[in-house]
């Protein structure tokens, strides 16, 4: 392969011989693939911020991360955080029916999330409306942070399925999914194998602030739903998400690797 360059001393175009490597080929596939799916854009997701998700992490509840779940449901595109359904916004009482409690129990759930600054109520005439911060979540333009994906196709499905704790579970362990194997860990954002931190029942006990036997019944629901899926190692439980709930790499999620972990969480699941 030849690309012309202009020497500068004599103003003559000549041919100069470049030469690419196999890395560098792969990794200029790898761009173009990226830029192919950005364009479709042909998977709706919910990007969930690591950081300030972690920070909360600790004070909020499995019901309140539940409420949460519920709420991501009503993200739009490109609609700055405002909850709407059929293009109505959402009030108190629709909020109520979401979460299917009571009247007190919501306007709680309500406060508490308004408190941690991940529902930002704003007043429109004499009703008040709800936006999710946009440091937390957003749909359609994204912050330069780490991020999971939440899927809407999936999320949309469990939303009606799941009880609020077990939202809740999912709700928390979303800065611990790690960007390219699927599983819980301490520094998710890590390339080289061998350093990962994985997460074993205590850690994550710890890391969501919720009892160790409590979580092993919600894990153990979570699997017989196919949602989560855990294999032992040296003695460890490691914790895996299914791929079309939570993702994190800018692809469509069907290289090699995802296919044989959606593959062996229907194995997992045959036997549950």
């Amino acid at each position: 392969m030849s690309i012309p360059m202009k020497n500068t001393l004599t103003g003559e175009t000549v041919n100069v011989a470049s030469y690419v490597t196999e890395e560098q080929k792969r990794a200029w596939e790898e761009r173009q693939k990226r830029t192919v799916y950005r364009k479709k854009n042909i998977i709706p997701f919910v990007a969930c911020y690591h950081d300030p998700i972690m920070e909360v992490t600790q004070h909020l509840s499995l019901t309140e991360g539940g409420a949460v779940m519920k709420l991501l449901h009503y993200l739009k595109q490109n609609g700055k955080g405002k909850l709407s359904n059929a293009g109505k916004p959402l009030y108190q009482k629709d909020i109520q029916a979401i979460l299917g409690r009571g009247s007190t129990q919501t306007k709680q759930i309500i406060k508490r999330l308004e408190y941690l600054s991940i529902l930002i109520p704003t007043k429109e005439g004499r009703s008040k409306v709800f936006y999710i911060n946009e440091n937390f979540h957003c749909m359609g333009k994204l912050l330069k942070k780490p991020f999971t994906k939440l899927l809407k196709g999936r999320l949309s499905i469990i939303v009606d399925e799941l009880p609020l704790n077990q939202l809740g579970f999912l709700y928390k362990i979303l800065p611990y999914f790690h960007f390219e194997k699927c599983f819980l860990c301490h520094n998710p954002d890590e390339k080289d194998f061998s350093v990962i931190r994985k997460m074993n029942r205590g850690d994550l006990a710890k890391a969501i602030n919720h009892n160790p036997d409590e979580l092993t019944k919600i894990v153990k629901s979570l699997t017989k739903k196919g949602l989560i899926m855990t294999t032992e190692s040296c003695g460890s439980l490691l914790y895996y998400v299914y791929p079309d709930l939570m993702y994190r790499k800018d692809s469509d999620g069907q290289d090699d690797y995802t296919r044989g972990l959606r593959a062996m969480f229907e194995e997992h699941l045959k036997g549950c």
